[in-house]
């Protein structure tokens, strides 16, 4: 995918565990969360113990599947600045010459909630550029062709090929089926395309609350301009069950007796976000709003109130996330 000198300046600009013991509720207590300074690991973190409870480098999937009790969704690896488009029937059987990868439709999955462009469907098919190699972020790791042969309520089958550089008969050869049951313990099943494999990373279900991540975003430039893709450092929230509230006023130590309207409480995923931080490029470095107040509601009703104190380790690096909790 072609990329604008913009959009290389902001990339460039933005975003260069200690186990603690549980506590009794009601006390404040700093966690601290570490991706490494090159933003490398994403993982799972449980608000009630205070714990990382899994953790793997963002290298280690490119697609995940969720099964719902009537539908299948696939998310893309936003940590990977990953995007995707449609290929119709005559594209998907056809020799595409790397100038033609260009001209594709591509886009990036929404980092709020899943849209309808992800729902998983017999014979729809996808080419997708598997993003950023995170030894190399310069340089791809590649693109590939997948198509949906066979779908139910708790497995799915899929083939994999390469994308350019392949005539017809060679292409003929290259497919790779691959089919990824569904896991009731889990929320979403993860899958490598570069090993074409399941792999297992994600904790059981209603063990985790939050998720440390870089992710794609697209900012808002205005009417007439599509929106800008832009790979941030943040935390999601889409573990089941779990809900979020910034609060546009009020204290922390107001949040800690007001009641938390349940018509506020969001589904989306990026409510937390990054946005607590903001990067200076005169000073070179984050600061962070420490009056951003996060309102957390898990799958069991425990309330949390968190807010970030920095994004910095001991020798000065970023990829260190420092934050307050309160259970309620």
């Amino acid at each position: 995918i072609l990329m604008t000198s913009t959009m290389w300046m902001c990339f460039g600009c933005i975003e260069h565990e200690l186990p603690v013991p549980a506590r009794a509720p009601g006390n404040v207590v700093v966690r601290q969360v570490d991706m490494g300074s090159d933003y490398g690991l994403q993982l799972h973190f449980d608000l009630a113990s205070g714990e990382v409870v899994a953790e793997h480098p963002k290298n280690a999937w490119c697609v995940r599947f969720r099964f719902d009790s009537d539908s299948v969704w696939m998310d893309l690896n936003g940590s990977r600045f990953m995007h995707i488009a449609p290929l119709a029937d005559e594209q998907l059987q056809a020799e595409v010459q790397e100038d033609d990868v260009n001209t594709l439709d591509w886009s990036v999955n929404h980092p709020s909630s899943r849209t309808e462009d992800q729902l998983v469907m017999v014979n729809r098919a996808w080419a997708i550029d598997l993003g950023r190699d995170p030894n190399n972020p310069v340089a791809s790791l590649g693109n590939r062709r997948i198509e949906i042969l066979d779908v139910s309520s708790n497995q799915l089958t899929l083939r994999v090929a390469g994308l350019e550089g392949l005539t017809e008969e060679a292409l003929a050869l290259d497919w790779d089926t691959l089919t990824v049951h569904k896991d009731e313990m889990i929320s979403q099943t993860h899958v490598s395309l570069l090993d074409l494999g399941v792999v297992s990373i994600e904790p059981h279900k209603h063990t985790w609350d939050l998720y440390f991540t870089q992710y794609t975003t697209l900012f808002d430039m205005g009417p007439d301009e599509d929106p800008l893709e832009y790979l941030v450092s943040g935390v999601l929230s889409h573990a089941e069950g779990v809900q979020v509230m910034q609060p546009d006023s009020g204290s922390w130590e107001d949040w800690k007796v007001l009641p938390w309207p349940q018509e506020l409480m969001l589904d989306d995923w990026d409510t937390i976000g990054y946005d607590w931080k903001s990067y200076s490029i005169d000073e070179g470095s984050y600061t962070i709003d420490t009056e951003a107040i996060y309102c957390i509601r898990t799958n069991e009703g425990r309330e949390f109130l968190l807010r970030f104190l920095d994004f910095y380790d001991d020798v000065g690096d970023a990829g260190r996330f420092t934050f307050e909790t309160l259970e309620r």
